[in-house]
């Protein structure tokens, strides 16, 4: 519930009334009147800035009642940041061009998995208060839940128009005197869900069920987590009450719906008072007797819970932590989903709330197995700014957004997203147990392809635009990016350097280089670096190329002459420095002009349009040109939603435009609301293309295709498949999705797909030659640049992008000379460490410390073993991973083949046994065998016991282990008839042997 405003004893009604932005409700007025400018809404971009609005405008005593958590607030820190912990694995080259979101919940139809959960109190923020968000959820075609500490009561919102309603409950206790309503809880409680907190008052809370019931509300939300109201030190400091205009309406008439002044927050005095603590499952019997509406139980994140919920008749599952507003240093509410999808095992639905503030989180939480998704402050701060258009924005918003990341992902319905679609920090863990690989072939040519050469006479450059003193001044390209942000216009240099949303994934590409050490070889005879490789059969200097970036003259708009503009500039760079430069098709300049500006090794970077004949056209030209590869974008259908531009409201200024669709429609940006060049992607590219089509590009070029944008193992076997020359891992910079893992992260996956069939290339975030070195390491076979060489030219034109690249040339000598490389050929896996090696040689290091403790517990003396020998290790293997092996394993050992887990126990017990008993009866575990290395003293012997086998025993340690003695004995016997049948040896002779006495004391010895 939400807290209140705070109340002084020295402050008179009218001063109270002032303080919350009202008036009497005889002046025509009422809490906090809020209509945003139309300035204000035009640069409110995601829902986030909704809430750096509605502070401005809140008082300060509502504001906190609405944003603050519990204690220390870590739970609510951690709702938001657990989600830049899951990242995205997308497919590419899907027909994205029709989504679908529309989904249902307990049968009822609705547009997007987007609902709005129960908040209390909505008329602090706006005067229609929750009629405002009815209405909103109305028009979305989504579901509201209403809270029963809301200031509308439960009649007047239905009357607010149609729409899918639920009743958010909660028990009260027999005498009521206070309303001090948690506001923790009615803000986990969903607009057109009535949540129902239980009163202690059972006829109370009956009366407020049939309500419910007869105004058409369609389902209770029962919220479980709230017996005692959290310790919210914000309403405690502003003594949290409520204005004379605003009460609890849904107790119109009664003392439970006043919250009346206290020394601390009035709602936790209502609360302890009012809410009755006893209520306990065994009462969910109760409450279904009362109603016909199905039951959600609202609060949950154990899987001990939602076994017990779904075992009362509970129709579903809402997870929540109450917003971090409860218990503090709860876990979030998405890193806790998994397992409770897994408890639910589809018998009912799991919903969840806690920390959504994009469509990215939504996507998520879907992926991970929840129904649908519930947003609670959101929707409170879009009231207070706009009303019910605000609220209406922050749906459209979200809506939009998760709309963008499912194409992007390549799923055009909910049913698509799946668990394959996103990582989580236990599938790294996982990941990182897997075996390092080794690229002992680097730079593997294309033999279809002739080898060119770029030794042609270099083109002088032109004079530097920088003084020398300046130019002293740059030792890295990352300087370059804080001169042109000086120099650029803000529109100018966003569009080049922002990434997408929260720009988690932009970051993330350059920090993930951080966390990759090196392993240098010393003594080596580093006098002469060759760091020429061969792209695609054609010789290079460096592999360190440039990656197709759009509008260089918006950097470079005039050079010494007009000739050594924008991508001609980058152009002469490039073959000045003998590597390859990748011409976007949304150049400034056009393909023929870049052509002409001198001789040197370009490909061409293809976006497929609409209009296939327009492709076609652009192939042809490129193919004249002399361009060497079409560089296909695959992970571009939607344009992501840069904020930066949306702001900016981008657009091309007269003197630039898309020269290579010159005379034609394609050429021009139009002047927007938002960012131009997302309308313009959304009216001329292709969404409906996918890989059935690369077959299409094949018959129209005799170029080699390299397809860009992929970064997951899936897509690199279907293109590999598909014939593709060659695959540039790319993010598009953070520009696209946000969220993704760096490619350097994804960098060796691919390539272990790839095995050496085609050459895999890689973009995004590399600003040092360490960078690139890393880059070759870890099996890539060359690295393209973007943003640097856009600063360098906007700073210095050519002379700019010459010093970029010959810095990164320069550091990437230096590299190798100091990891003990002379060649290219020479970087190895072995020269670097990742997070997972790190991870795996801990890990070895625990078994090995492990092993020697075991081999140090010898009998004590004076005493033998019934055995033989003690085997050294009981293991057990199963074939398809179960959660529970996380309580029977004392660590892990190795994978074997797909599918298969060996771990090591030392004991079992008979929790275990009785677990294993169910894993084996419900078909959990394909297979279930226990393999024991035991030794006669001259030899090592293995053999296993089926799992029936094992649970006959009570897994004593000792029994099994005889067992298997009794098993290895008889086997052996069975062996040594088999030897004399091959050998001839007639059946009576050992006996013979046996009767000498010799032969006894022999066998008796050695028995």
């Amino acid at each position: 519930m939400l807290s209140s405003l705070p109340f002084d004893d020295g402050v008179g009604n009218k001063e109270r009334e002032e303080a919350v932005g009202c008036v009497p409700p005889g002046c025509g007025s009422c809490v906090a009147v809020m209509v945003a400018s139309a300035r204000e809404m035009a640069l409110v971009t995601n829902v986030c800035d909704y809430e750096e609005l509605a502070k401005q405008k809140l008082p300060k005593m509502v504001f906190d009642f609405y944003a603050a958590g519990a204690e220390d607030q870590w739970t609510l820190r951690e709702n938001s940041e657990a989600f830049s912990r899951i990242l995205f694995q997308p497919r590419v080259l899907v027909d994205v061009s029709c989504i679908n979101m529309s989904t249902s919940v307990l049968g009822y139809n609705i547009s997007m998995p987007i609902m709005i959960a129960p908040t209390a109190l909505h008329k602090l923020a706006h005067p229609e208060g929750e009629l405002a968000t009815a209405r909103a959820a109305a028009t979305a075609e989504t579901i509201m839940t209403l809270s029963s500490g809301s200031s509308c009561s439960i009649e007047e919102v239905n009357l607010a128009g149609p729409g899918i309603r639920f009743f958010q409950l909660s028990v009260l206790h027999y005498s009521l005197r206070f309303f001090t309503f948690p506001l923790q809880d009615l803000f986990s409680l969903t607009s057109y869900q009535r949540l129902v907190q239980i009163y202690k008052d059972r006829n109370l809370v009956q009366q407020l069920i049939q309500r419910a019931e007869k105004a058409g509300y369609k389902a209770i939300v029962l919220t479980v987590d709230a017996p005692w109201l959290g310790r919210r030190e914000a309403d405690v400091k502003n003594r949290f009450t409520l204005p004379q205009n605003v009460m609890l309406k849904t107790f119109e008439g009664m003392d439970q719906g006043k919250i009346d002044k206290t020394n601390g927050s009035g709602l936790a005095a209502y609360i302890a008072s009012q809410i009755d603590r006893s209520f306990s499952w065994k009462d969910i019997k109760w409450l279904q007797t009362v109603t016909s509406l199905p039951v959600l139980v609202k609060g949950i994140i154990t899987a001990q819970d939602t076994r017990i919920a779904i075992e009362c008749g509970a129709a579903g599952i809402i997870m929540s932590n109450h917003g971090g507003r409860q218990l503090d240093y709860l876990p979030a509410t998405i890193s806790c989903l998994e397992e409770v999808v897994r408890e639910a095992n589809g018998r009912v639905p799991v919903f969840i709330d806690g920390g959504f503030r994009r469509g990215t989180d939504v996507f998520k939480a879907l992926a991970l197995g929840a129904s649908g998704v519930f947003i609670g402050r959101p929707v409170l701060f879009s009231l207070a700014v706009d009303g019910e258009v605000g609220v209406r924005k922050v749906l459209q918003m979200l809506s939009d957004e998760l709309e963008l990341t499912m194409a992007l992902s390549g799923c055009t319905s909910l049913s698509e997203i799946t668990r394959k679609h996103v990582l989580t920090d236990s599938d790294r863990i996982r990941r990182s147990r897997g075996k390092s690989i080794k690229n002992p072939q680097f730079l593997l040519p294309v033999q279809e392809y002739k080898k060119g050469t770029s030794t042609d006479k270099i083109p002088e450059p032109w004079p530097l635009l920088l003084s020398k003193e300046e130019m002293a001044l740059v030792t890295n390209v990352c300087e370059y990016e804080e001169l042109a942000k000086q120099k650029l216009p803000k529109m100018v240099y966003d569009f080049y350097a922002a990434g997408a949303e929260d720009q988690w994934t932009l970051r993330e590409n350059s920090e993930a280089f951080s966390r990759i050490l090196f392993q240098p070889r010393v003594l080596v005879d580093v006098s002469c670096i060759d760091m020429s490789t061969s792209i695609l059969g054609y010789n290079i200097s460096m592999p360190i190329m440039i990656a197709p970036t759009a509008l260089h003259k918006l950097a470079h708009p005039e050079g010494r002459f007009i000739w050594n503009a924008g991508e001609l500039a980058t152009a002469r760079a490039a073959a000045a420095a003998k590597t390859i430069m990748t011409l976007s098709s949304w150049s400034s300049c056009s393909i023929e002009e870049v052509n002409l500006a001198g001789p040197g090794i370009r490909f061409f970077q293809l976006s497929i349009y609409k209009d296939r004949n327009l492709v076609q056209q652009l192939i042809q030209r490129a193919e004249k040109a002399g361009y060497k590869a079409i560089v296909l974008t695959v992970d571009a259908p939607w344009l992501g939603r840069r904020e930066a531009d949306v702001k900016n409201r981008f657009t091309l200024p007269r003197n630039v435009m898309l020269k290579t669709f010159e005379g034609l429609d394609q050429g021009k940006i139009d002047k927007t609301n938002g960012s131009g060049l997302a309308a313009y992607v959304a009216s001329q590219i292709d969404r409906s293309f996918s890989w059935k089509d690369i077959k299409w590009l094949q018959t129209v070029t005799s170029l080699p295709v390299l397809v860009k944008g992929i970064i997951t193992a899936q897509d690199t076997r279907i293109a590999i498949e598909c014939g593709v020359a060659g695959i540039i891992m790319s993010n598009h910079g953070g520009r696209q999705l946000d969220y993704l893992p760096a490619t350097i992260s994804c960098l060796e996956e691919v390539v272990r797909e790839a095995n050496g069939r085609v050459p895999v290339f890689i973009d995004s975030g590399f600003r040092r030659g360490t960078d690139v070195f890393k880059a070759l390491a870890l099996g890539a076979s060359g690295v393209f640049i973007g943003r640097p060489v856009l600063f360098s030219l906007a700073v210095d034109g050519e002379a700019g992008v010459r010093n970029a690249l010959r810095m990164l040339r320069d550091e990437l000598e230096i590299t190798m000379a100091l990891s003990g490389c002379t060649s290219v050929k020479e970087i190895t896996r072995g020269h670097v460490v990742t997070e997972s090696d790190r991870i795996r040689l801990l890990r070895s290091k625990q078994h090995q410390r492990r092993r020697r403790r075991r081999r140090g517990q010898k009998h004590q003396k004076g005493k033998t073993s019934a055995l033989p020998a003690i085997a050294r290790s009981l293991k057990m293997v199963v074939l398809q991973p179960d959660p529970f092996l996380s309580e029977l394993t004392s660590m892990y050992e190795r994978s074997t083949e797909k599918g298969s887990v060996w771990v090591t126990m030392k004991r079992s017990s008979m929790k275990c046994q009785a677990r294993l008993k169910k894993m084996v009866a419900k078909g959990e575990a394909v297979e279930l065998r226990c393999l024991v290395r035991a030794t006669d003293g001259k030899k090592n012997i293995c053999t296993s016991l089926s799992a029936k086998e094992y649970l006959k025993f009570q897994a004593s340690y000792a029994t099994v282990l005889k067992a298997h003695m009794h098993a290895l004995k008889k086997r052996e016997r069975k062996d040594k008839k088999k030897a004399a049948e091959v050998e001839k040896i007639p059946e009576k002779a050992p006996k013979k042997q046996k009767k000498a006495p010799s032969s006894k004391k022999s066998a008796g010895s050695k028995s």
